[in-house]
């Protein structure tokens, strides 16, 4: 795995698990939580420090916590626009950018 890949993959492991330590210590116990995602206390710790856990608890978890909604809002947009067309649009952004003082 290429460095960036994996530092990538470690920003995103612990910003998911801030989130969720965040909203579940506004929400509920990390006991409660473990009852309603049907897991262990240990493994609701283990996904708010961003250890691997299965991704049924994590998805569990956004879900209980009232965070489905917006991954599912970002993945809606993220396929409205498909790769080509955000490369596209990134590089008129540029352009649009660079020309403006012209303007």
């Amino acid at each position: 795995m290429n460095d960036i890949f994996r530092a990538e993959q470690d920003e995103l492991a612990i910003k998911m698990a801030r989130l969720i330590r965040l909203e579940r210590e506004y929400q509920m116990s990390q006991e409660a939580l473990s009852e309603r995602l049907f897991c262990s206390r240990a493994s609701i710790s283990r996904l708010e420090t961003g250890h691997s856990v299965r991704s049924d608890y994590l998805l569990a978890a956004f879900a209980e916590l009232g965070l489905a909604r917006h991954f599912i809002e970002l993945i809606d947009r993220l396929l409205a626009a498909p790769p080509a067309k955000r490369a596209r649009d990134e590089r008129q952004r540029k352009l649009d950018d660079l020309m403006a003082p012209y303007l």
